[in-house]
């Protein structure tokens, strides 16, 4: 049975639209990094905020998810039995 759709917020969507933007960025970062053209803070900060986005974004989705199947959104996962 698949999913109920849920409305997602619009921080939700801004949220993973800057994860998705900062997934696909963060590999030529990490190029300009290694030449030296950028410091290498900088590509380890967008690495880490890339991360933090995209774990908030599924996070949320993952409990939207549950509740609308009615489970535990604590669990979202049921225990394979």
């Amino acid at each position: 049975m698949p999913a109920t759709p849920v409305p997602r917020p619009i921080w939700l969507k801004a949220i993973s639209l800057l994860a998705i933007a900062g997934i696909v960025v963060w590999p030529a970062l990490a190029v300009l990094g290694l030449l030296g053209a950028i410091p290498a803070q900088m590509v380890l900060n967008v690495g880490i905020v890339t991360a933090a986005l995209a774990y908030l974004a599924i996070r949320r989705i993952r409990q939207d998810r549950a509740i609308a199947l009615g489970a535990d959104p604590d669990f979202p996962d049921p225990p394979d039995a």
